[in-house]
């Protein structure tokens, strides 16, 4: 057995504690949702390939894959509260380099947005089931609703920043506020907790009796490289269809906010009716969704919005339950994000290379609903039974 942080000594109110995980939810992903929007002339201004913008959003992705797996070894020390406040304060700084004004800067900033978000996207919903064991469901949809309302906002203000502020380099530099807020709405969960780590958690070899772990994890990646990509690119692609970048903007953040109301009810759902039902149902809308790009990007936007909306706190909610005990749901959680975000860090890149290879988007449309065929795969192995149901 190793360390790990306990049950607090002195909790803050419940509203408080809410409050704090909404605001540092909020936080993982404008940095990301933010670039989509403004890549057009932040490829323009740097002189970049479509592979290599692509990597300005990989490299998070594969920071979160890299880095989750380090996760559960900072909490044999330190507690997760004092773990996801360090954290989020390294997300700040990482957000206001990544609208430096070099390639190099960049990419220092992204490796650190990159480590921040891949910390606290294991710890934060770990946190949430071990504080709300009654609430599991309610809470993983209040949690995932932040998240995408984070991404939401962040591509609807990237471009109307990009023009108040004068260039892309203002309007990337707007979300190392928002996670000054966070840090600062986060301090009641720290404050009155210890600061450093006592209990046990089982040692990793435990997971890997669990026979829910890699399937999981496989499904979290299959579904985070359809919706990492299409996020990275769509814009993009309807740049090249002839819409202004404010207009493929609005659409990326209208596909954001479709997903808001399936980001907070999937887990309630999954919960009384099973995960299974709720993944065909979102795979077959990401696949007529994908198919309809080119032609109907406003069908597109509700289609794929609703069901990438689905998959990711569908995926959420299957490493809360399927983790043997509250004590082993960080390591799960740090697996199935290790892994898989480390699959998905290949879809932007491969998006981006497709297209430069062909010259157009229709191979680059079929690569993703060939992976969202493989998120119907991995999603039903998940959820086989075995040891009781999802």
């Amino acid at each position: 057995m190793i360390p790990a942080d306990s049950r607090p000594r002195r909790a803050p109110p419940s509203w408080l504690l809410v409050a704090g995980v909404v605001l540092v939810a909020l936080n993982l992903r404008p940095a990301i949702a933010g670039f989509g929007p403004l890549l057009p002339q932040i490829q323009a201004q740097l002189h970049l390939s479509a592979a290599t913008a692509g990597l300005l959003t990989t490299i998070p992705l594969l920071c979160w894959g890299v880095l989750a797996l380090t996760a559960p070894l900072l909490t044999r020390r330190w507690s997760s509260e004092t773990v996801i406040l360090a954290m989020v304060a390294v997300l700040g700084v990482g957000a206001l380099l990544r609208a430096g004004p070099t390639l190099g800067v960049m990419l220092l900033g992204t490796v650190l947005v990159g480590a921040g978000i891949a910390v606290v996207n294991v710890l934060l919903p770990s946190l949430v089931r071990r504080e709300f064991p009654a609430q599991v469901g309610v809470m993983l949809g209040v949690y995932t609703l932040a998240v995408v309302g984070g991404a939401t906002l962040a591509s609807a203000v990237a471009v109307p920043l990009q023009v108040a502020g004068g260039s892309w380099h203002a309007s990337l530099a707007t979300w190392s506020g928002l996670a000054l807020l966070g840090a600062v709405a986060w301090l009641p969960a720290v404050r009155g907790r210890p600061y450093r780590s006592v209990g046990t958690v089982p040692v990793w070899r435990e997971l890997f009796r669990n026979p829910h772990a890699w399937p999981v994890t496989l499904f979290m990646g299959t579904q985070s490289l359809v919706f990492f990509t299409w996020l990275a690119w769509l814009p993009r692609v309807w740049h090249d269809q002839g819409l202004s970048a404010g207009v493929a903007g609005g659409l990326l953040s209208l596909g954001n906010v479709v997903q808001l109301p399936f980001a907070l009810f999937m887990p309630i759902l999954a919960g009384r009716f099973g995960v299974w039902p709720l993944i065909v149902v979102s795979v077959i809308l990401d696949v007529v969704g994908l198919l309809l790009v080119p032609a109907h990007p406003l069908v597109w936007t509700l289609l794929l919005g609703a069901g990438c909306g689905s998959t990711f706190p569908l995926a959420l909610y299957l490493m809360a339950v399927r983790a043997d005990t509250p004590a082993q749901a960080p390591q799960l959680s740090a697996l199935a994000q290790g892994v898989g975000y480390s699959l998905a860090a290949l879809g932007p890149v491969a998006f981006g290379a497709l297209h430069d290879r062909t010259g157009g988007w229709s191979a680059p449309l079929w690569f993703l609903i060939v992976d969202t065929g493989l998120v119907l795969v991995t999603g039903y192995w998940a959820c086989r039974p075995a040891r009781g149901a999802a």
